[in-house]
């Protein structure tokens, strides 16, 4: 087998191998995309690095898949499919977005049909239930979040058969529910044109609700990534906390928008790298009070149980998934014959 997974957005490529069927998952490596000019640049050093023989990749990437031409949502790398399985010379390559690699690590999860939560149960799959609920069997299970971007997939079933539902909600038009996220609305429409979720809930959504509370405060600032601004949040900077809190309210919005579109009363999964670091601030948020702001859709959406992923590799495992899985074995893979 001789696999090669990754998982790439649009600040980090996380690499990993395996061997075969049975063996897990190893040789994990975290790169960051700014280091490297492109994606045959950072694939060539984790091979090299690590003396590994290549036969067959899975790549989970932040943007579109369908066509030949990959282009990355958040950064500038780019490649085509089959030009890169020839130049690595291996057996298979297959191209997925990476919130389909997230969403099937829950494969498992998805499938027990459980209605209550052990911490047993939990930990089996890395996962923190921040919200509890009645989760109704037999609808679908959404798995979001965010990072460089805002991830969506939503998990159903037909025939006891799982499929992920891909798609780019994360672009979708950012719907303010109050005075202040119209007032941050209006402050991004002077600069683009069109303002999506992922504009305001995602690395740079941060950086983009930052200077607007800054603008509000008539405070003068330097321009500071996400990381930062979340150190900041951390160690109590009153600007960069209700920048972070914010962000988690409009996310709550995202969310239930999420839910009701796709049906997802099985479950909401929150992955992504932010919420990682930042998730004890989700508690100080609007979060829940916007997941719930639904008309008379409150219950419907309040009945769903939310859980947080603390696993940052689930999309190398969703990309080992992938590549034994029969739809994309046999419709979305290049073979190399």
């Amino acid at each position: 087998m001789n696999l090669l997974v990754a998982d790439i957005g649009g600040t980090n490529a996380r690499f990993g191998f395996q061997k075969n069927l049975s063996s897990k998952i190893h040789c994990i490596t975290h790169l960051k995309c700014k280091n490297y000019k492109s994606i045959d640049d950072a694939l060539n050093f984790y091979i090299k690095t690590n003396k590994l023989k290549i036969d067959n990749m899975v790549l989970s990437v932040a943007g579109p898949c369908g066509s030949n031409t990959v282009k990355l949502t958040n950064n500038n790398w780019q490649f085509e499919k089959i030009e890169l399985s020839k130049k690595f010379r291996v057996k298979s390559l297959l191209a997925i977005n990476d919130f389909v690699a997230q969403g099937l690590s829950f494969v498992d999860f998805f499938k027990s049909n459980k209605t209550n939560y052990s911490k047993e149960f939990l930990n089996k799959f890395n996962l923190t239930l921040i919200k509890k609920g009645t989760p109704l069997n037999d609808t679908n299970l959404l798995v979001s979040g965010p990072g460089t971007g805002l991830g969506v997939c939503t998990l159903t079933s037909f025939n006891n058969y799982v499929i992920p539902i891909e798609g780019e909600g994360g672009n979708v038009n950012f719907s303010p529910q109050n005075k202040i996220e119209i007032e941050l609305l209006e402050f991004l429409l002077k600069e683009k044109s069109y303002v999506s979720f992922e504009d305001v809930v995602s690395g740079r959504g941060l950086q983009n609700i930052y200077k607007f509370e800054n603008y509000k405060h008539r405070i003068n600032f330097s321009n500071l990534d996400s990381s930062k601004i979340g150190e900041l949040a951390l160690k109590d900077d009153k600007i960069a906390k209700e920048s972070v809190k914010l962000m988690f309210s409009i996310l709550g919005t995202a969310i239930s928008n999420y839910i009701l579109i796709n049906g997802c009363q099985k479950g909401v999964i929150i992955a992504g790298g932010i919420i990682n670091k930042l998730y004890t601030l989700l508690y100080q948020s609007n979060f829940f009070h916007n997941l719930k702001n639904k008309g008379n859709y409150e219950d419907y959406v309040d009945k769903v149980p939310i859980f947080f992923s603390r696993d940052e590799n689930n999309a190398l495992k969703g990309a080992s998934i992938c590549f034994h899985d029969k739809y994309f074995a046999k419709y979305r893979t290049i073979y190399n014959i």
